[in-house]
């Protein structure tokens, strides 16, 4: 075997191993998957000071630290969501939903409304309070979705031409 077709294969199957582990990093460091999706990204989290009158709700989705907080009962939408860490890089801050449960006496039902946080001048101070176990939810864009499969593609194209060049490589002696 010539050192110029050693150093091919060597290059070749470096290449091809080391596709599945740039994969893994991208999926450990959150690139290819959202945060929503992995059960240890979410916690418990006291704000309250001890005695005071608190409440606790839910934030999940496109923020730092989701999870279920329990806050001063004067927290509005805007200080959970700064309690969270803020809203992760593409989250969509446009349409935020509320999801609220009404308990009355008879029973209870659920009211969904959504706030534009990038608009704050013209939201409505009531639509920023929020309740004993109100879930906020904030959404991504689409383009996570775009830029996460074309991601996937590229390492997938980059393992399939690397074993094509190892196959290439052992099946042509020159």
């Amino acid at each position: 075997m010539n050192r110029t077709r050693s150093r091919n294969l060597v290059l070749a199957l470096a290449i091809t191993l080391l596709g599945p582990a740039r994969l893994a990093a991208q999926l450990s460091s959150g690139a290819l998957s959202s945060d929503i999706l992995r059960p240890s990204s979410a916690s418990y989290y006291f704000i309250s000071k001890p005695g005071e009158l608190s409440m606790q709700v839910n934030i999940w989705g496109f923020v730092q630290n989701p999870g279920r907080y329990e806050v001063p009962t004067a927290t509005d939408l805007v200080k959970l969501l700064s309690y969270a860490g803020g809203p992760k890089q593409d989250a969509v801050l446009d349409e935020v939903r509320v999801t609220r449960s009404i308990t009355k006496s008879r029973g209870g039902s659920v009211e969904e409304f959504y706030v534009d946080l990038d608009n704050l001048s013209e939201v409505e101070p009531a639509s920023l309070v929020l309740y004993p176990d109100d879930t906020i939810f904030i959404d991504h864009s689409s383009w996570v979705n775009i830029r996460d499969l074309f991601t996937i593609l590229t390492t997938a194209a980059l393992i399939t031409t690397a074993t094509a060049a190892v196959i290439n490589a052992t099946n042509n002696p020159r």
